[in-house]
């Protein structure tokens, strides 16, 4: 299966860079290199990533998003309007919502905050057709980099740096809403998934070569499916390799947050010669107390530091600890920060709850209106969905003010 993926990128690769060419080579920020367990920048100076998650924008979740039950993915969702609309409406509808669900008042938000990154979850159906899937040789959507490349401009003017996570690979890696469709989980066994998944971070470095707001590519998000820990490996350095005949200079995240959640999920990078690589982990304690969501933090500082030999930066990409006050929630960061781990939280605003609660630095004031997207009409989909702007209906957090 691996040799046909393969098979797959060679045929496709050199018709690809004919298309984009390095698109997005300029960048206001310099670029990011990982040196020992620190990050610099081209200029060496030291960068210590604090920042958000963009969840809910790119890849929609029902538990976060204003979708209807019957629709609770992005899959799901863009496949019902495609029947109702077709697919140019549709493509069209979602990206509106997405203009209304982050904006650039969001992103001076952050700014204020006095943070420096985002970390944007994407999936593979932002940049393909739905009919992509299962194909052997898929075509790149006209506006495939639209949205990322307004973000990448919009924070290089503000001194933010992005992330791009890839949340939800072709076929899906757990089977959980976040990858865009759940309740698949075949990219462990189907050739094409592989082979398209690797196409497409190939495409997407070569469209952010050269470009320093880009942070970095982080592989796959949570591979929580996977039949076994080599399986992760094999995939991640199979994409580390699609990323590197595009892209040589670009940090590369590997996640840890499958198995036990921790160093020990990943190999040493000399394993396989990894260069410029962070290894990230996710921390939740879901639901936890103060002294357990507290402990947790500790042990990934404990964790990071015991794997200092490996030279490798570490960056915990997802947690939140928001649930349990603003003390803990301070105690939380200044762990992270006093040993050096960088961070973004899991995120930035979340229809979970009202305010206060405990999914989203920004929470619902009050209730608007979700659309149905199996009876409503155009016209009123793209109303309700209007109605989630955060200036509009969003207040920060009051549990961490």
């Amino acid at each position: 299966m691996i040799s046909r993926a393969t098979a797959i990128l060679a045929a496709v690769f050199a018709a690809a860079a004919l298309l984009l060419g390095p698109a997005m080579q300029a960048g206001a920020l310099n670029m990011l290199h990982a040196s020992g367990t620190n990050i610099f920048d081209s200029s060496n100076k030291y960068i210590h990533f604090t920042g958000e998650n963009l969840g809910g924008w790119l890849v929609t979740e029902a538990w976060m998003d204003p979708l209807d039950s019957a629709n609770p993915d992005m899959y799901s969702t863009m496949r019902e309007l495609d029947s109702r609309f077709g697919v140019a409406t549709e493509q069209s509808m979602i990206s509106q919502y997405q203009s209304d669900w982050i904006t650039s008042s969001d992103l001076q938000n952050i700014k204020n905050r006095g943070d420096n990154c985002v970390r944007v979850p994407v999936w593979w159906g932002d940049f393909y057709p739905l009919s992509a899937l299962g194909s052997g040789n898929p075509a790149l959507r006209s506006d495939a980099f639209t949205k990322l490349d307004w973000l990448v401009s919009q924070c290089g003017s503000l001194g933010i740096y992005v992330v791009i996570d890839m949340h939800g690979v072709f076929g899906g890696q757990s089977g959980s809403q976040d990858c865009g469709q759940e309740n698949s989980n075949a990219y462990w066994g189907n050739g094409n998934d592989q082979g398209n998944t690797a196409l497409l971070w190939w495409n997407i470095a070569n469209h952010y070569k050269g470009n320093g707001t880009v942070a970095g590519y982080d592989l796959i998000n949570e591979p929580t499916g996977a039949p076994n820990t080599s399986a992760v490996w094999t995939a991640y350095n199979n994409l580390y390799n699609s990323v590197r005949s595009a892209d040589p200079t670009h940090i590369i995240f590997m996640e840890g947050a499958f198995g036990s959640w921790n160093w020990s999920m990943l190999p040493a990078p000399s394993q396989y010669g990894w260069t410029n690589v962070v290894y990230e982990m996710h921390e939740y304690q879901n639901g936890g107390n103060t002294q357990q969501v507290e402990t947790g933090a500790q042990n990934q500082v404990n964790d990071f530091n015991n794997h200092k030999s490996w030279n490798v930066p570490g960056y915990i990409g997802e947690y939140n600890d928001m649930g349990n006050g603003k003390a803990c929630w301070d105690d939380t960061i200044s762990l992270y920060n006093n040993d050096g781990l960088n961070w973004t939280m899991w995120a930035y605003k979340a229809t979970h709850g009202l305010n206060p609660d405990s999914w989203g630095w920004y929470d619902p004031r009050y209730w608007p209106t979700t659309p149905n997207c199996d009876t409503n009409s155009e016209s009123t989909i793209l109303s309700d969905w209007g109605q989630w702007i955060t200036s509009t209906s969003f207040s920060q957090n009051s549990t961490v003010l």
